[in-house]
């Protein structure tokens, strides 16, 4: 179906302040390409937004942020729903597909303490995540962690931390740089480099769902080549693997080039780094190649980790 560019774009949004945030970038983007499009913000409450204090692996994985928003899609009230792409599962819903994806921000994870906590000086440091991924790498880190759950926006992890709840919190430093939060006075922020710790697939992405039918092809307008092309790879390694919250696994594919190149350049180098933890033994691997090269890279990465864990 040829795209038809409408009047108005009905947004779908959850409520927090890091995915209206993510939700005004979509729109800014929106609006340099298509100045007279209208933008209407519809939020969204999902299942995640409203058992906020179990661990996500207890009731439905990644799914639990994104099913309300199929769902309203495919029955018209809104168009599109914007995502952050580590929540939304490999599988979408019959009819529906990521159409924009806008340019990766900061992928590392950071610890976050407050303002002179040394992590490693403490006989034992509470550290506040509910992630398997993060959990056993950053245990690789600091030896002398524990680890506690930790759910909730940015803005009540972040008091959490301040109250003495936890010696430190990991987050995404993208969602921290999107809040303009990283700089906070009496805080410190620790930054991984993303071999020590992996990043979940999707990290720092925002990508946008809306229908697969073509109508909204329009908004590919606005997508970033690089973060889409990296984004796929890393979605088709966790599709393989069958991998969601309930192990601990990382992908990171990162495509050498400038962003906002109309198509990825075969030639350009990919690198591919992922680990997965699987009875206790935690491995991690890298492959490099040409960008042209990447799904079989892909293919190569998940036969790896499939075979190291069995």
């Amino acid at each position: 179906m040829e795209a038809v560019i409408p009047e108005k774009l009905k947004i779908g949004t959850r409520g927090s302040l890091l995915a209206l945030a993510q939700t005004d970038l979509f729109i800014e983007a929106v609006h340099r390409v298509y100045p007279g499009l209208v933008c209407e913000k519809v939020i969204v409450r999902t299942t995640g937004d409203k058992i906020p204090d179990r661990p996500l692996a207890a009731f439905g994985g990644k799914g639990v942020f994104v099913t309300e928003f199929e769902e309203a899609i495919r029955r018209g009230s809104i168009d599109c729903a914007v995502h952050s792409a580590k929540d939304m599962p490999t599988e979408l819903a019959e009819g529906l597909s990521i159409v924009c994806v806008l340019p990766r921000e900061d992928v590392r994870d950071v610890l976050v303490v407050r303002r002179g906590t040394d992590i490693r000086a403490l006989p034992q440091a509470v550290i506040g995540t509910g992630s398997l991924r993060r959990q056993v790498q950053v245990a690789d880190c600091y030896p002398n962690a524990v680890f506690a759950p930790l759910r909730g926006n940015v803005p009540t992890r972040m008091e959490k931390l301040r109250a003495g709840e936890y010696d430190g919190i990991v987050l995404a430093a993208a969602g921290l740089k999107r809040l303009g939060l990283a700089a906070e006075a009496d805080i410190d922020c620790i930054y991984f480099d993303e071999k020590t710790v992996i990043p979940a697939g999707g990290q720092a992405v925002i990508a946008v769902e809306g229908r697969a039918d073509g109508t909204q092809s329009f908004l590919g307008r606005l997508t970033d080549v690089r973060a889409a092309a990296e984004l796929e790879t890393e979605r088709l390694i966790l599709k393989k693997l069958n991998a969601g919250c309930h192990e601990a696994v990382g992908v990171y594919a990162r495509l050498c080039g400038a962003a906002g190149e109309a198509q990825p350049k075969a030639e350009r180098a990919l690198c591919i780094r992922a680990m997965r933890e699987k009875d206790g033994v935690m491995r991690r691997r890298e492959l490099c190649g040409a960008a042209g090269e990447r799904y079989a890279l892909a293919e190569q990465m998940a036969e790896l980790l499939r075979a190291e864990a069995e």
